[in-house]
Order: C-alpha cells, then sequence, then structure tokens
C-alpha cells in the first residue's frame, strides 16, 4: 500500500514522462513511445503549471515521513528548481539545437532502445509515429526562437546538429510499409528549412551565459552548495595549481629533460586506428571489469551488460569524443550500458584525423574506461537501478555521477591498476583539465571568460589540442554547473571516505565504503549526510 508521500512522487514522474516522452523512453517507459514533446505554448504552460504544483506540494511541512522519503523530496526540489532556472534563462529561446537533439533522440531511442516486449510491427508504428512528428517539433523550434537572444555559439552548434541530423535520417533503414520513403522525404526538407532558417534567419545577437546570479543559484538550489561563483573559480584555480607542481614533479622523475606537456604529447603518438577504435575501448573496459572483480573494489551485481558504439552523426557537434548512455532506470529488461565514442570522419584533413586519433592515444583509452565504465559510470548507474528509490533513478546529479567518475580513477591508481608512470601522469593531467574547467564554467558563464579565451586557457592549462578544447568548450556554454561537477563531486566523496574510514578503523574496506555510497544512487553528494546513513 502507498503512502501519501509515494502517492505525490509517482504522479509527479508519470506526469514528467508525459510531458517528455523521449526521456521517458530513454529512461525505459515506454508507454509514450509514439509521441515526442510539444514545445508549444500550451505545451510549456503544462510544464510550468505541473512543476509548480509540485513544488508547492513538496514544500509542505511534514509531507515526507522518513529520512529516505526527505532525501527524495530534496532530489526532486532540486530538480524542479532547475527546470524553473532554465525557463528564466530562456533555454527555448536561445538554442537552435536543442530542438533538433529532441527530434533526433526521440528516433534513435527507439532504434537503440526498444520496447522488448512489443512486434516488429508495434516498433514499427512507434518509429513512423515518431518520424511523423519531426517536422512539427521543428517547427515548434523555429516559433521559439528569438534571434535577439541567440548567441552566435549556439548558431554554430545548431548548424553541425542539424545536418548531422539530416545524415541521419538519409542513412535510417525505414520499414518497408506504404509511405514510409515520401515521411522520410518530408523530415529531410523540414531539416533543410530549419538548417536554413537558423543560418539566414538569425542574427544572434545573444548571449549562452546565465549570468552570476543564476549560476550561484544553480549551484544551491540544485546541487546543494553554499559557494559563489567567484569562490568555485577560485577553487579551480587552486586545485590546478597543486596538481601542476604534481605534474612537474612526476614528469621530473620519468624524464628530467621533458616537461609534462611534451611527456603528454609523446603518449598521443600511440593510438588505435580509425578501423580499430572501437574494439580498444572494447579491450580496455574488459580489463578494467576484471581487475575491480579481482581486487573487490566495487561489488558488481550480476546481469549489467556493457557496449561500445559509435556516436549519432546528430549529436557528433557537441561531443567531439563521445559520451557514456546508462541502462534504462525503469526498464526491468534492458540491462546494456554503452558508451558512445565519436568516430574520426575519413572526409576530414589528415591532420584532422590525427589529432583526433591522438586525443584517443592507449594511455587515454585506458583512463577513459575506468572512469565511463568500470568502476566508472556503468557500474554506478547498474547500482542506482537496482537500488534507488523511484525519485533517485530519474533525476540523477551531476555532481554524483561525474564525480564518482573521476573518484575512480584515482581509486584504480592505489589499487595498483596503473602499471607505468606515464599512465599516473595521464590521469594528474586530467585531473587538471577537471579543475580547470570549473574555472572555464564559472568565467563562461558569468560573462568573464569568451569562447576563445576559455579555450586558450584549457590548451594552456591542461594541455588539450585547440581544436578539441573548442569543442568542449561549446559544450559548456551548454550546461551550466556540469563542467564543474566533475571534481566537486568527487572532492565530497573524498570527505566521505575519510570521515567512513576514521569511523571504521581497522575495521574499514573500501567496498564497504563504496557499498554505504552508492546506496544513495546518484544524488547530489551535498545531500548524502557525513554519517552515511538515512
Amino acid at each position: 500500500m502507498s503512502t501519501d508521500f509515494e502517492s505525490l512522487t509517482n504522479g509527479l514522474l508519470e506526469e514528467y514522462w508525459r510531458l517528455n516522452p523521449v526521456e521517458a523512453t530513454n529512461a525505459g517507459v515506454y508507454r509514450y513511445n509514439h509521441n515526442l514533446p510539444d514545445w508549444n505554448e500550451a505545451g510549456q504552460a503544462a510544464r510550468q503549471s505541473w512543476r509548480k504544483q509540485y513544488q508547492s506540494a513538496l514544500s509542505q511541512p511534514g509531507i515526507a515521513a522518513n529520512p529516505s522519503q526527505e532525501l527524495d523530496r530534496k532530489v526532486a526540489l532540486a530538480e524542479l528548481a532547475y527546470f524553473q532556472i532554465e525557463e528564466e534563462w530562456q533555454w527555448l529561446n536561445k538554442a537552435p539545437a536543442f530542438y533538433v537533439e529532441e527530434a533526433m533522440s526521440g528516433i534513435n531511442y527507439l532504434l537503440s532502445r526498444p520496447d522488448p516486449s512489443l512486434s516488429a510491427v508495434a516498433k514499427d508504428e512507434q518509429f513512423l509515429s515518431r518520424l511523423s512528428q519531426v517536422p512539427t517539433l521543428l517547427a515548434q523550434g523555429q516559433a521559439n526562437l528569438r534571434p535577439e537572444l541567440v548567441p552566435p555559439e549556439f548558431v554554430e552548434i545548431g548548424l553541425v546538429a542539424a545536418r548531422g541530423a539530416y545524415n541521419f535520417v538519409c542513412n535510417l533503414e525505414l520499414p518497408a510499409v506504404s509511405g514510409a520513403e515520401a515521411l522520410r522525404s518530408q523530415v529531410l526538407f523540414a531539416l533543410l528549412s530549419y538548417e536554413e532558417y537558423v543560418r539566414k534567419e538569425i542574427k544572434p545577437g545573444g548571449t549562452f551565459a546565465t549570468g552570476p546570479e543564476l549560476f550561484e543559484r544553480i549551484l544551491r538550489e540544485r546541487h546543494g552548495l553554499d559557494l559563489t561563483p567567484q569562490q568555485l573559480y577560485d577553487l579551480g584555480d587552486q586545485t590546478a595549481r597543486e596538481l601542476q607542481g604534481r605534474l612537474e614533479t612526476l614528469a621530473r622523475q620519468i624524464d628530467s629533460s621533458r616537461s609534462w606537456q611534451q611527456i603528454v604529447e609523446g603518449l598521443k603518438a600511440d593510438h588505435p586506428t580509425r578501423d580499430t577504435l572501437l574494439q580498444a575501448y572494447r579491450d580496455e573496459a574488459i580489463k578494467a571489469r576484471t581487475f575491480v572483480e579481482q581486487k573487490e573494489l566495487v561489488r558488481i551485481p550480476a546481469g549489467e551488460i556493457f557496449e561500445v558504439r559509435p556516436t549519432a552523426s546528430f549529436l557528433r557537434a557537441t561531443m567531439p569524443l563521445g559520451h557514456f548512455e546508462q541502462t534504462p532506470p525503469f526498464s526491468p529488461t534492458d540491462n546494456l550500458g554503452v558508451l558512445y565514442i565519436t568516430p574520426v570522419d575519413p572526409a576530414l584533413p589528415e591532420s584532422r584525423q590525427q589529432e583526433l586519433l591522438a586525443a584517443h592515444c592507449y594511455t587515454a583509452v585506458r583512463a577513459i574506461c575506468l572512469h565511463e565504465a568500470f568502476p566508472g559510470h556503468h557500474l554506478q548507474l547498474w547500482r542506482t537501478k537496482l537500488e534507488g528509490t523511484p525519485i533517485c533513478r530519474q533525476f540523477r546529479s551531476t555532481l554524483y555521477v561525474e564525480g564518482w567518475g573521476l573518484y575512480c580513477e584515482e581509486l584504480m591508481e592505489e589499487a595498483g591498476f596503473f602499471d607505468t608512470p606515464a599512465l599516473s601522469l595521464w590521469q594528474l593531467k586530467n585531473s587538471m583539465w577537471r579543475a580547470v574547467r570549473m574555472m572555464l564554467d564559472t568565467g563562461l558563464h558569468t560573462g568573464k571568460l569568451s569562447l576563445d579565451a576559455a579555450t586558450q586557457l584549457l590548451v594552456e592549462r591542461a594541455g588539450l589540442e585547440p581544436n578539441t578544447a573548442r569543442g568542449e568548450n561549446l559544450r559548456y556554454t551548454t550546461s551550466p554547473t556540469q563542467p564543474s561537477s566533475y571534481m566537486l563531486g568527487r572532492n565530497r566523496i573524498m570527505e566521505l571516505r575519510k570521515l567512513y574510514q576514521a569511523q571504521q578503523g581497522q575495521a574499514y574496506k573500501v567496498a564497504d565504503f563504496h557499498d554505504r555510497l552508492l546506496a544513495f544512487s546518484s544524488v547530489s553528494p551535498a545531500f548524502i549526510p557525513d554519517s552515511l546513513s538515512l
């Protein structure tokens, strides 16, 4: 028998999925698979009404009857607060790529995450239904966009997303039914029209920056952090300086005749080919999983599946290297986590191809697999699926998810997985990158840094090559506070581990700490009590 609080949160989630059917499919909730979202005025009004209704209901005194429900209440209110901040940021009025990615993700999820209970015919019906709604969604986007608010960076991202979507739809394998090819033509025409509108009609005049006030509200209301933007920037700068010293010390031990940047550049020369890129990631993920099990670092419940796949073409503008997609948290039969790696386009100039392959050098591949697969995102989110409440499964904190990923890189070094000093140097370089991200994130969204200045800072301080650095910073413009979440989350996890280790004394086991920590699913680490108990 459900409690009043459970009924309330179940209602919140059901209406969220109805209003956001693409996210529902991604989460493994398949009952809205025929639909794409409405982003017209009525759809936006319905979302605002939903947000306000549940902000009010969850703010009532005594609504949570126990510590677990209180944690759910905090998580839900944090997400609702961010939805409100997005409205004030006017995201829907300034982000052309958003509508393309909504439409294409809706199609892509049906291909990669179909409802396993349906027949092939029913799956085709859902696919064609969503495909038929793409022109309407793009028209809604065009109506919502306000050229005076659109920043030039978002125009750039939108144009690349539209071209990628066009190629994606061209290459779709359509169901063998009457009218399918005509429908493809309609969608392609809509994408070309949308791209032409963004290219010719939008004379960008806006800024991507949230401004310091909204940025601080995200830190406080979404993540539970009592930090100002300046404090976050200073923390990034201080952490980067400390890591710089460690990098220089380790570099002298490896080769006193070269700087750490020169050693890193040397490592980049050893990389997979275009054809072997994805297999290199598969091989390293297997090695990492085996090590985690042998050392009993983090318990891996049975049933998970992991794969490496190429990134969808329409996402490659904002995902220059790749991204991770968790197992759907509400699907009882789909246990697959996917690491998407962006292939190197053979049509690019040879010099650019070599730059991209260097970013996937074998040392980088090993570090990425720790972060993304074992014991990183895939394992952590698999545990969330098995152990989390519905609210915590749906609304995950980037501070937890990315903080855990960065923590895992250090954990694997502590446990002896790094078999060369060069890999330790690479991990320190990655930590430097995450520290500098706090400066970039804050600087970009408070207006302290332009895109060009942020790119130069990432090249100089973290050693990224210029094109990759620019692509990273383009992504940061669309996701305020997410770039800072790696180091912020890692710091809180390390703090909790030290507290737990001191409490346990000689009885301390790292796997026990991880069990306690992972039992909190993916909530902001700021919401986790020092005692690690509810």
